[in-house]
């Protein structure tokens, strides 16, 4: 594994950043987790992304290939996927961008889950605030020290995909589950943080201000991840994804570019 030194990223370009996510191994140990980590964190400088965002503002071709594979999220952010090989064992890159205002419904939304992969994230505008969950132990006391614990409907999701694409979201009725309310987490602009595949939270929707994450992610672990919520039906469901047009892409890219050049952390004073 070789080391990327802040000049070389400072001129990187949409191929070279696909070429340096090939050449990334598998996290198996700490070294490669702190590199993945220095890494994205390097990725989501200001002026790294402001470049790199405007190389893919002057390419049309590249602007089509990411609309193509981009959409509204079910949990209600902006999936914007710069990167992505299909090959379930190498890295993916994307942009996640929450954009209020949002409705007092999916402000109301739970969008507690796990994921398919680990991740590593930057915060690139805004605060990212999240509510951490885990299942309850069997055996644990009952005067044991502990958060709330609500009963959720538990969801298996897998993606339904054409090529890279995800055009669909398949839901798999597994059980009732109860969840523990564990703890929150907030990450300011610049922080980076690593997630662990398993590890349950759902994203707290920011009210004021664009939040947007760089999010690499790492090698497919499980072919589903798990969902929690109440408002689906006790049987199996599904959902479908719109694409963005390159128009639509484009202004999404140029807004988040004009927030990364824009002084301060981008939130009202």
């Amino acid at each position: 594994m070789q080391a990327v030194s802040e000049r070389v990223l400072g001129g990187l370009g949409p191929l070279d950043l696909e070429a340096l996510l090939r050449g990334l191994p598998q996290a198996t140990n700490d070294r490669h987790r702190d590199y993945n980590l220095s890494l994205v964190r390097r990725l989501g400088t200001p002026s790294c992304m402001a470049d790199l965002l405007a190389g893919y503002l002057a390419d049309e071709e590249s602007l089509r290939r990411i609309a193509d594979r981009s959409y509204r999220h079910v949990n209600h952010f902006d999936k914007i996927v710069l990167v992505d090989s299909g090959d379930p064992r190498g890295y993916r890159l994307t942009l996640h961008a929450w954009c209020p205002p949002y409705s007092e419904q999916e402000l109301r939304d739970e969008l507690i889950h796990d994921h398919r992969f680990s991740f590593w994230s930057t915060i690139l505008t805004g605060r990212l605030t999240s509510e951490n969950f885990a299942r309850p132990r069997e055996g644990d006391s009952a005067d044991a020290p502990r958060g709330p614990v609500t009963a959720f409907r538990q969801y298996r999701y897998s993606p339904e995909k054409t090529g890279v694409s995800t055009q669909a979201n398949f839901y798999r009725f597994v059980d009732e589950a109860a969840l523990e309310m564990t703890g929150e987490t907030v990450e300011e602009r610049g922080n980076a943080y690593h997630l662990e595949y398993q590890r349950i939270h759902r994203v707290v929707l920011p009210r004021e201000s664009m939040t947007c994450t760089l999010v690499l992610r790492g090698p497919r672990e499980r072919d589903f991840s798990n969902v929690y919520n109440t408002s689906y039906p006790s049987t199996d469901t599904q959902s479908a994804n719109v694409m963005f047009t390159v128009d639509e892409l484009a202004g999404k890219l140029r807004r988040l570019r004009q927030a990364l050049l824009a002084p301060g952390d981008g939130r009202p004073s």
